[in-house]
């Protein structure tokens, strides 16, 4: 029998909206932060849409120096969330020879009513 990994769920996206900086904590669980400071290559982070059709990108920064394990991301005016609905995200970290995944979570993505 295998163990599923609990999901993760973030709140507070709204479709269209892009600027806005999310944070994360990455902490394993035991509600130990990760030192992620080593992954310097690259920082992405994938969201895929409740249909599973639409994968969008993002660029993540440290907010510090990654050792405090938060990793920040906002999408811009030509990647965002576009459709309401519970996306799976993942954060992808590279450092020389190595790539490591965070486990997938959740954010849920609210209808918007327009206007820019």
């Amino acid at each position: 029998m295998t163990k599923r990994t609990p999901k993760l769920y973030l709140r507070g996206a709204v479709v269209g909206e892009y600027g806005k900086t999310f944070v994360v904590t990455l902490k394993n669980f035991k509600s130990v932060i990760q030192d992620v400071s080593a992954y310097t290559t690259s920082k992405v982070w994938y969201f895929r849409s409740p249909d599973g059709h639409t994968i969008i990108t993002s660029t993540g920064a440290f907010v510090t120096d990654g050792s405090d394990a938060q990793v920040s991301w906002s999408f811009d005016s030509d990647s965002y969330l576009t459709r309401p609905g519970v996306w799976d995200a993942q954060l992808v970290l590279k450092q020389t020879g190595q790539v490591s995944k965070t486990y997938m979570f959740e954010i849920e993505c609210d209808a918007s009513l327009g206007g820019d």
